[in-house]
């Protein structure tokens, strides 16, 4: 009878110890790329993503471990699940073979998202390089892009040839300078950004109007994490909307301005 109720009670210690282990992680690992992305990802200081992120682990009480990383070995580490969550990434159909969005039907849910943010072309000033809205006109040489960024593949659905063999917003433009491409389709901030703090760039670069695209981007979460933490993957997807629009994140945003 003894034994019995011995097994009985380790049984049920185990059970217990194990749903509480399974409620949130000692440690949250995320991976984001590992160059700058003005104002959301910078190398010498917090950008406005780890400001956030930052945030919303000290309303969850847990602790956060971000390692910047190339983005294709980010992407490939959540997928194995050796990583976490990756951010900041937009929405593609085929990158639901990574991991999990915030989701709302099919798709990613907007209210969820971490930013929004653009992509627009850039071009050398007097260039006759044309973007109506709908095409891009009289790009004699290559368009270029960051490698493994989104807007490759939504520049080829343009018919367009696509130079992505540079994953650094500032090298693409020195491409263009070189004229070695016709244009560059960068993320609107980081591009305004680069352009702006470079003498040389700032007198022969202009950007064009309006943004080839404008997209949200969010927290993606490994397939592994969302599986033994459910409920806390909902709970972290909630407080980044909600940090997003708290006073004291907007107030951070202001610092970048």
């Amino acid at each position: 009878m003894l034994i019995w109720f011995f097994r009985v009670f380790l049984a049920v210690l185990l059970t217990t110890s194990t749903a509480f282990s399974a409620d949130k992680p000692p440690v949250v690992k995320l991976c984001t790329e590992d160059t700058d992305s003005y104002p959301w990802l910078l190398k010498n200081r917090p950008g406005l993503n780890v400001i956030m992120l930052q945030m919303v682990a000290k309303r969850l009480e847990v602790k956060l471990d971000i390692k910047p990383l190339p983005w294709k070995r980010c992407m490939a580490l959540v997928k194995s699940g050796a990583m976490d969550g990756i951010f900041k990434i937009s929405y593609k159909a085929d990158r639901k073979d990574l991991g999990h969005y915030p989701m709302i039907g099919d798709k990613a849910d907007p209210s969820k998202r971490m930013l929004d943010d653009s992509y627009s072309l850039y071009r050398l000033k007097g260039s006759d390089v044309e973007w109506n809205g709908k095409a891009i006109l009289n790009a004699i040489a290559d368009v270029g892009a960051q490698s493994g960024f989104s807007i490759v593949d939504q520049l080829k659905d343009l018919g367009v040839a696509v130079d992505d063999s540079t994953r650094v917003a500032k090298e693409n433009l020195q491409k263009l300078l070189l004229s070695r491409v016709s244009a560059v389709a960068l993320q609107t901030l980081e591009g305004d950004n680069v352009v702006a703090s470079n003498v040389e760039m700032r007198d022969k670069i202009e950007r064009l109007n309006p943004p080839l695209v404008e997209k949200p981007y969010y927290l993606m979460l490994s397939k592994t994490f969302v599986s033994l933490y459910r409920e806390f993957s909902i709970q972290i997807w909630d407080a980044i909307a909600e940090v997003r629009e708290s006073p004291e994140y907007k107030m951070q945003v202001t610092q970048f301005n």
